[in-house]
């Protein structure tokens, strides 16, 4: 068998970007060098590894066997290539976040690159089940979320502990109380982001164990907006404990049935955790 290192990188190329011009322009070679490359794969393998749709290319049951092999080796590569060469410096590359809420992955981002001028970043937001799909299809490097449900093949590395609150404009009956339950919450109006929320999942899902119905909910399309939202009267929302310290007509009071913490976490996938570019954002949580 006379598989070469080229190869590997223009099949695993050609999986990700669905496509054999996209593959060429990320590697930076012809699209030529790319399906010669793929074709003499397959040849090798023995197999056909694509089938052509109009949405792109498509793994056959071989391809996707072949390639769950070639994933691993193609990571491998990368932290083989790390040691021997510049980008172990982290003089260049690129380095993906994904994050289910801006802060404090924007604070972890400007200490990064404070550091590492060289490195070319990309954020983005994206519900916390998002950013684990996000992770496992190497859409992402890091992932900043609450603990997902599935940490099968996850690094996580542990941030803090958090605690869901009520959060209440000034005016609201409940402003000046010391602790709120669902069931008072479920008699006003609760405004709640999109359901890829995770405060929305984990309040609603505490609901229907204590049998609360919640019958008045206005949804908002982001947690920024709910804040929005509350601080305009419109209802009682949902937050974190240090989310709203600077605004004076919002108060965050305790959920007595959300007492509960839960973790927010970074996350990357457990083969590329050794990488350079990982560890040294990691290192910027400290």
């Amino acid at each position: 068998m006379k598989i070469n290192h080229h190869q590997i990188v223009a099949f695993n190329a050609a999986c990700r970007h669905k496509g054999f011009s996209s593959a060429a322009k990320a590697l930076g070679v012809t699209q030529s060098s790319v399906t010669q490359n793929v074709a003499k794969f397959e040849a090798e393998i023995g197999a056909r590894l694509f089938e052509r749709r109009r949405t792109g290319l498509v793994l056959t049951p071989a391809g996707s066997k072949i390639h769950s092999v070639t994933e691993e080796i193609g990571h491998l590569y990368l932290v083989l290539e790390e040691r021997m060469g510049e980008y172990a410096h982290l003089n260049k590359g690129l380095l993906r976040v994904v994050a289910a809420a801006s802060q404090p992955a924007l604070s972890y981002l400007s200490r990064f690159r404070e550091r590492h001028p060289g490195i070319e970043l990309a954020f983005d937001n994206a519900s916390w089940r998002q950013c684990a799909d996000l992770l496992r299809n190497r859409d992402a490097d890091v992932a900043l979320m609450p603990q997902p449900e599935n940490a099968a093949g996850l690094y996580l590395w542990p941030i803090e502990e958090r605690v869901h609150m009520a959060l209440v404009y000034k005016g609201h009956p409940l402003f000046e109380a010391p602790e709120i339950t669902i069931a008072q919450m479920a008699q006003t109006t609760v405004v709640l982001a999109s359901s890829r929320s995770f405060a929305r999942w984990r309040f609603e899902r505490r609901a229907v164990e204590l049998g609360v119905r919640l019958p008045d909910i206005m949804t908002v399309g982001s947690t920024p907006m709910a804040v929005e939202a509350v601080s305009n009267g419109l209802g009682i929302g949902i937050t974190y404990g240090e989310a709203v310290q600077s605004e004076p007509r919002l108060r965050a009071i305790p959920i007595a049935d959300l007492a509960d913490s839960y973790s927010l976490v970074a996350a990357c996938n457990s083969d590329v955790r050794d990488l350079a570019i990982i560890r040294s954002f990691f290192d910027c949580m400290d």
